[in-house]
């Protein structure tokens, strides 16, 4: 039998926290700038979602 997390397949939502707010990138680590896009964690002038 087929559990519910094996059907759906994925990721758990627990990534998000390691999801870039500004380019979607994930990101390994979490007080570095963005790889992709140079944002930094302590940016406040990121757009809102």
């Amino acid at each position: 039998m087929i559990s519910a997390e094996e059907e759906y397949g994925g990721d758990s939502a627990c990534w998000l926290s390691k999801v870039c707010p500004e380019c979607g990138a994930l990101l390994d680590d979490l007080t570095a700038p963005c790889w992709r896009c140079g944002l930094r964690p302590d940016d406040e002038t990121r757009a809102e979602a």
